[in-house]
């Protein structure tokens, strides 16, 4: 079993984010850009990835949410906290896709089509972590862990777009991803070796078992869907970044 024959949209991706984490005062904003981007690519590709039979209502859903959320992770008012808005906006996107399905001239396949509407909501809303992660690593001085962690990540799905044979690669991505996102992580920002290992194995999996589920669709090589195999995993590690932003000491 070989990888998917892709451009390595994925890395490309992940690469973009961890300059855009190392741009000082402005890198809140221009990850939320970023983030946003990443929105509109997951919610143009879900539904052809998942062949849902309303493909434009969903796509405009899930877009929505990805965009809104990373525009209230760096420009929440003060009366609650941008986490909160990035949740706030996740359960407007279930409530919009209820009712995109209840405005749907024809209800074919209509329990699919709302699963997999809600699913691409909280992939798309998980993208806006990355915008909370930067902002709170620029308020405590640590955009380094979120470079590291990009670029661990990078590493990642490069080596999975790679024609080795299926568990060379799955190894290789693994030790590769975890060993990169560490020692990035203690040379660039001084973080602990336990803590940098931990984050740096679950850069790995994450985005490896992200890939692979989004990947085993049938219609995963074809060009529209191919854009949420890249895409997809790159959303998800952004609970990660968060994360790491808010415990590693």
């Amino acid at each position: 079993m070989t990888a998917p024959e892709r451009a390595p949209l994925g890395a490309a991706l992940a690469l973009l984010l961890a300059l855009v984490s190392l741009t000082g005062s402005l890198s809140p904003v221009l990850m939320a850009i970023c983030v946003g981007l990443l929105a509109l690519l997951v919610g143009i590709a879900w539904p052809s990835l998942l062949e849902l039979p309303s493909p434009r209502g969903t796509a405009i859903v899930i877009s929505a949410v990805g965009i809104v959320g990373a525009a209230l992770a760096v420009l929440t008012p003060e009366r609650f906290t941008p986490m909160s808005g990035v949740v706030m906006v996740c359960a407007v996107g279930v409530f919009a896709s209820f009712v995109q399905q209840m405005l749907r001239p024809e209800r074919r396949d209509l329990t699919a089509s709302l699963t997999g509407t809600v699913a691409g909501v909280f992939v798309s809303g998980t993208a806006a972590c990355w915008a909370l992660a930067q902002t709170e690593a620029v308020a405590t001085g640590r955009s380094a862990v979120i470079a590291a962690l990009a670029l661990g990540l990078a590493t990642t799905l490069l080596l999975n777009a790679t024609p080795l044979p299926f568990w060379v690669r799955l190894v290789l991505s693994f030790a590769a991803g975890t060993a990169v996102t560490a020692v990035l992580a203690i040379a660039l920002a001084g973080v602990a070796l336990p803590f940098a290992i931990a984050v740096g194995v679950l850069v790995a999996v994450g985005s490896t078992c992200a890939q692979l589920l989004v990947g085993s669709s049938l219609v995963a090589k074809e060009p529209l869907p191919s854009l949420a195999v890249g895409a997809v995993p790159v959303a998800t590690v952004g609970v990660v970044a968060h994360l790491a932003a808010l415990l590693i000491p």
